[in-house]
């Protein structure tokens, strides 16, 4: 998974094998952020040219927008810029030919532009714009997509191509998806796990009440296991995921002064970042290949505290290793 804000596009190239590959992929992920503005947005195949589009809006009979894309993950060199001029001017000559007007005219690449190559682009853009003064331009760089990807309106597109379920979604075009795991659940006697060190981070904290905890880690804790028998790479990851995300929770709420545990509140304050670090659990979306129950969540993130990666009280490192440096047979006070 890539979160918006970190995507480096020349990932398409890595997956795809090749420069030619990653361009298609580029492409379709450019295409599918203008139908977002523009749902009548569409590809121009080429037979056996494209008419210098790629992407448009609008009717070839009257007026249209175009998108001009171009896989460029490096930098905007000299022949990079040949091919930009060379599509700018094959897209007005076409319009010239075939009788319809373009209106606006948006080049898109995989790179950042450094401060020579924006020089370059305004340069031209003020220059074509003498010589069509009808045509809007923009460029969409890396920056630029990579905000649109981040907007609640892309999520669909992100998730499609750098999202936790890519995989799973491109197995299931093949047929080679891996089927999903039936998370296992016990209703059987839960262990007391009085000297684990999920149960003492909440014995300092004030916890008392803690069935429901128990219960959770020992749900949890199967389903782990059985995760780690099937040895299924697309679940596997599926649980290193949800970890992520849960001790990421952790650290916002530890971050945040409202919830984060102090030594003046030693207990109410642990007992507030206990609480809403497990709200935050019953929020957490499990990937496709692996259907989580609450309860599962809520125990891994017992698991990353027994773990030791995480606690409830300000000192919680300093009772981890109490814990860990105590007699098997004494309970640490």
């Amino acid at each position: 998974m890539t979160q918006p804000s970190k995507i480096d596009f020349r990932i398409h190239a890595i997956d795809a094998g090749s420069d030619d590959g990653g361009r298609v992929v580029f492409h379709r992920v450019l295409s599918a952020l203008v139908g977002i503005e523009h749902p009548t947005a569409t590809d121009i195949r080429a037979d056996p040219g494209d008419w210098g589009i790629d992407v448009m809006v609008g009717s070839l009979a009257d007026s249209i927008l175009i998108w001009q894309s171009k896989y460029f993950y490096d930098k905007l060199g000299d022949s990079q810029k040949k091919q930009i001029r060379e599509s700018f001017a094959s897209a007005m000559t076409h319009a010239t030919t075939h009788g319809y007007a373009v209106d606006a005219w948006t080049l898109c690449v995989a790179c950042e532009v450094s401060a020579p190559e924006k020089k370059w682009w305004d340069t031209k853009v003020r220059e074509w714009s003498k010589l069509y003064p009808h045509v809007q331009f923009d460029l969409w760089d890396a920056p630029r997509l990579r905000r649109k990807l981040m907007s609640p309106e892309a999520h669909p597109v992100w998730a499609e191509f750098y999202g936790p379920n890519k995989d799973i979604l491109e197995a299931r075009k093949t047929g080679s998806e891996p089927a999903p795991v039936a998370a296992p659940l016990s209703l059987d006697e839960t262990p007391t796990y009085d000297r684990a060190l999920f149960v003492r981070q909440m014995t300092v904290a004030g916890i008392s009440e803690m069935d429901a905890q128990r219960h959770a880690y020992f749900n949890a804790d199967l389903l782990v296991r059985d995760i780690t028998a099937r040895s299924v790479p697309a679940q596997l990851a599926a649980i290193a995921e949800i970890d992520a995300v849960l001790l990421g929770s952790w650290e916002d709420a530890v971050a945040d002064p409202a919830t984060a545990p102090n030594a003046e509140n030693y207990e109410p304050s642990a007992r507030k970042l206990f609480s809403a670090v497990m709200k935050e659990t019953r929020g957490v979306v499990a990937p496709v290949e692996l259907p989580l129950r609450a309860i599962h969540t809520r125990g891994l993130m017992h698991r990353i505290v027994e773990d030791a990666r995480a606690g409830w009280v300000h000192d919680w490192r300093d009772v981890a290793k109490r814990v860990d440096s105590s007699d098997p047979g004494e309970l640490v006070t």
